[in-house]
């Protein structure tokens, strides 16, 4: 078994891992890139070598100025590289170190946050034995319980009253005669109509037996708004039971000072919460500038890009594609050297940009699974799986899953998924349910 707060340190510890197998695929690329750069030097130099080698050839000298001119504004495009490389690199620097401070406040308060449910915890846990010790409270919570449970009874009765009322009245209610004589009120004081009409209902009446029917549905009808009246009674008399209960719990927490330390727990629960706000902005700041300079290592940002797209352009030029044609076409040992060189550095440009293009793949991974053990850590401090007596079973479990993850073989789910199943907390001294805790109205209880 293996406590939360150690859990955590692991997971910690897989994000930086992969984050560092990140770093790893990046510094690939920065070479990579390097000897791409480097390799596009070379290819322009030996354009000016051709060039200065046929230059009687060409009988003038417009196509090696140019050649140096290119390499010229290469150098001017890639100047403000280093600098802006330069500046983000100590803003990310500045950037983790405030994560880093953020994160050590986050522990400590998470730890102030522990120490402050336990104290109350335990404080609660005095005040409950203390009154689970005393007569006349137990009389209380007694007479409350029975309170509630024969409102609960009597409330059901009506209900089932009102079901039989619904089902026993539906013959009398489907007769059109004896709804007829009920709705005009017949054989009561406030029954109105002319004597022809006294005469006709009167012959109904008798014919259909409608006194006895009226008293019975009456009766049918009364039964259930007495019931419900009593199941009301009842109910008002629970409630002032359970208040009084409820007032009792609140007095016995007042004086043994558990408010106080619920007010303690809450500001640490407030700072804490504060903090974290502060960290999540922090790692989304420090996030965004890794992103940047990832950019410029690997040789995609603006001040690369246009560099080798203009370097590109200019090495495909029909003037030096003819000089190259040209130079082949001659028996000439030094220009047969140098186009040899350049057919071996366009073979060798097409092997580093197809392995950068792995690399970007790679990194692409690296960098999900980063964000993705980013968000473990952030859903496992959300669920305060990290607080004083959680704990997970299987430690053995859990360093093998995230090695596997760290592999690549399972994602981000499946960790989570065995957290939660390996999760365990440890049972709090107090009770919620006790007292008036137990009513189903919420608790006094923290």
């Amino acid at each position: 078994m293996v406590s939360g707060r150690q859990t955590l340190e692991r997971l910690e510890e897989a994000v930086a891992a992969a984050g560092a197998q990140a770093a790893a695929v990046e510094a690939q690329m920065a070479a990579l890139n390097q000897q791409l750069q480097t390799q596009r030097d070379g290819e322009t130099k030996d354009y000016q070598d051709l060039a200065k080698l046929r230059l009687g050839q060409l009988g003038d000298t417009t196509l090696v100025e140019r050649l140096d001119q290119t390499q010229l504004t290469v150098a001017a495009l890639l100047a403000p590289r280093q600098t802006a490389l330069t500046q983000l690199q100590a803003q990310l620097e500045t950037a983790a170190a405030a994560a880093r401070a953020l994160a050590a406040q986050r522990a400590d308060e998470a730890a102030a946050v522990d120490a402050a449910a336990q104290a109350l915890d335990a404080a609660q846990a005095r005040t409950q034995a203390r009154l689970a010790a005393d007569p006349d409270y137990q009389g209380r919570r007694e007479r409350a319980q029975a309170a509630q449970r024969t409102a609960a009874q009597s409330e059901e009765k009506a209900t089932q009253s009102a079901a039989e009322r619904e089902q026993k009245g539906a013959s009398y209610r489907a007769d059109p005669l004896f709804m007829y004589l009920w709705e005009r009120r017949f054989g009561l004081p406030e029954y109105r109509g002319f004597a022809l009409t006294r005469y006709l209902d009167g012959k109904v009446a008798r014919r259909i037996g409608f006194v006895d029917a009226r008293a019975n549905y009456d009766r049918l009808n009364a039964i259930p708004e007495r019931l419900r009246e009593h199941a009301a009674t009842l109910k008002a008399q629970a409630e002032a039971d359970f208040a009084v209960l409820r007032s009792l719990d609140e007095a016995a927490r007042a004086a043994d000072e558990v408010p106080a330390l619920a007010a303690q727990l809450a500001q640490a629960q407030s700072r804490l919460a504060a903090i974290e706000a502060r960290l999540t902005q922090a790692e989304s700041e420090r996030e965004a500038l890794q992103a940047q300079t990832s950019r410029y290592t690997c040789g995609e940002d603006e001040h690369s890009q246009q560099a080798l797209a203009f370097l590109a352009a200019e090495l495909k030029r029909d003037d030096l594609l003819e000089l190259r044609r040209a130079a082949l076409a001659t028996p000439a040992p030094d220009d047969d050297l140098i186009v040899a060189r350049l057919m071996q550095a366009d073979e060798e440009r097409r092997r580093l940009e197809a392995s950068m293009q792995g690399l970007r793949e790679a990194l692409a991974d690296q960098q999900r699974r980063v964000a993705e053990a980013q968000t473990l850590c952030a859903d496992f401090k959300t669920s305060r799986y990290d607080r004083a007596g959680s704990s997970f079973d299987n430690e053995a479990l859990i360093a093998t899953v995230l090695a596997e993850f760290l592999r690549g073989a399972v994602d981000r789910q499946q960790v989570w998924r065995t957290l939660q199943e390996q999760q365990r907390y440890r049972a709090e001294q107090s009770d919620p349910d006790f007292g008036s805790g137990g009513f189903g109205r919420g608790t006094v209880w923290s």
